[in-house]
């Protein structure tokens, strides 16, 4: 069983991922916002992080402070979660994050777990 930590404000859509994780056997941690996700990072140790990119800007940099933190420490594989209509080039400008995975939304459970698979 791998942890994963989920970082969505939208509550259908984190519901949703949760759902798919746990079906394929993982444990979700769940977080509302960048404030919740850096506690949690700076908490748990997470083979995992799926990230919605358009979430509401405040505590964006301590959320990307602690994901290159723990990125320096370890390998930390991030999915991040897109709308369809978002341009692709500022996928990078998002506090210079990487990921190594994107998925496009609406997207099917499929997609995902194949991605979450690849990358744990």
């Amino acid at each position: 069983m791998k942890r994963i930590l989920v970082i969505e404000d939208d509550l259908l859509m984190i519901h949703v991922v949760e759902l798919i994780i746990k079906k394929e056997g993982h444990h979700a941690d769940l977080a509302y916002n960048g404030k919740e996700a850096a506690m949690l990072l700076g908490t748990y140790d997470y083979d995992l992080v799926i990230a919605d990119l358009k979430l509401p800007f405040p505590y964006l940099n301590e959320l990307s402070e602690q994901l290159r933190i723990q990125r320096q420490q370890k390998l930390l594989p991030i999915i991040l979660m897109l709308p369809a209509y978002f341009v692709m080039e500022s996928i990078s400008s998002w506090f210079g994050m990487e990921a190594e995975e994107i998925i496009i939304r609406p997207f099917s459970p499929h997609e995902l777990t194949a991605k979450i698979q690849a990358l744990i």
